[in-house]
């Protein structure tokens, strides 16, 4: 399905993440939208959780796809669960409080950080001086973004 739509020559897991680049985005500034405009922080989660859920199912029923998720991989999925929600939880209030979004936003893109040192760490994936420059620029690049 994605070859359908991106194209067989493209790589596939880059055009991916530049997808998952854009809907961030998107998600970051209408997260912001409804906080700046009154929206209850629980009760916009939860349209989103719903929405997030139906999307899912979709995406079941078109590639064919059935639930197979058991036993210790749904401990996993639900601890990622509680921390995409503290997430999102926590930046949210972040706004609500008063913290402006070019500033708490690049703070939470330091997230990258832990997912790549963890990627490392965890998953024995190469610690190359390109990846580690990378980091380095990326890392900076926000702290300048939140000032």
């Amino acid at each position: 399905m994605v070859t359908l739509l991106i194209g067989a020559n493209m790589n596939v897991p880059i055009m991916l993440a530049v997808a998952s680049l854009i809907a961030g985005g998107l998600v970051a500034f209408t997260s912001q939208f409804g906080v700046r405009n009154g929206a209850d922080i629980a009760s916009f989660i939860l349209v989103d959780a719903i929405t997030f859920l139906c999307l899912a199912v979709l995406v079941m029923l078109v590639t064919k796809t059935p639930f197979t998720l058991t036993g210790r991989l749904t401990g996993w999925a639900i601890v990622c669960g509680t921390f995409a929600s503290i997430s999102v939880f926590t930046v949210l209030y972040a706004l609500k409080f008063g913290g402006e979004g070019s500033i708490v936003y690049p703070i939470q893109s330091l997230q990258v950080v832990v997912a790549v040192v963890l990627a490392f760490l965890v998953f024995r994936e190469p610690v190359t001086m390109t990846k580690l420059i990378g980091l380095g620029l990326g890392i900076g690049s926000l702290l300048i973004l939140s000032r």
